[in-house]
């Protein structure tokens, strides 16, 4: 049975299963928000259309309260565990190997400007590949591993600067 972990901005935290889900009678309207029957209430629920589904961040309108989400699935709660969402803290300039792996693909070169959320190396861990995207915008200022390299966890993969 799947979980979601779902997180809002308001600090409310939901464990929801496939069940719950399933329980939900929705119907798309005309303009784009949808009709949703839960427990025997209606909601008119509209997502925003800024959402980010690569981050599974979403506004939401319910009933015309906005409200914004964090949506993570067991992968996700997974690779939290593992220490992958590690190489995510805000402003932290050395990108670290979140899990002992394997460097598949280099993206980015020394000196090259790049922007948060762009590709800077690919990670063979568990017979799964894993994109290491950047967590702040700036300037490749070294690049400590090589294509083909193993690393272990927390071992500095590569640095961005201002």
């Amino acid at each position: 049975m799947s979980e979601f972990l779902v997180k809002t901005k308001d600090g409310l935290v939901l464990n929801v299963n496939k069940d719950a889900i399933d329980k939900l009678d929705v119907i798309k309207n005309n303009d784009d928000s949808y009709h949703v029957i839960f427990n025997n209430k209606s909601y008119i629920v509209s997502i925003d259309n800024n959402a980010n589904c690569n981050s599974k961040h979403f506004a939401l309108s319910v009933n015309d309260k906005e409200i914004e989400l964090d949506i993570k699935d067991s992968l996700d709660q997974m690779l939290d565990k593992m220490g992958f969402s590690n190489i995510k803290k805000k402003g932290s300039g050395e990108i670290k190997s979140p899990m002992p792996g394997l460097v598949v693909k280099v993206d980015v070169e020394i000196g090259q400007t790049i922007e948060k959320n762009d590709n800077l190396l690919t990670l063979e861990a568990m017979k799964m590949e894993n994109l290491i995207k950047a967590p702040i915008s700036g300037v490749i200022k070294s690049i400590d591993v090589v294509e083909g390299e193993a690393v272990d966890k927390n071992q500095i993969l590569i640095v961005i600067g201002e």
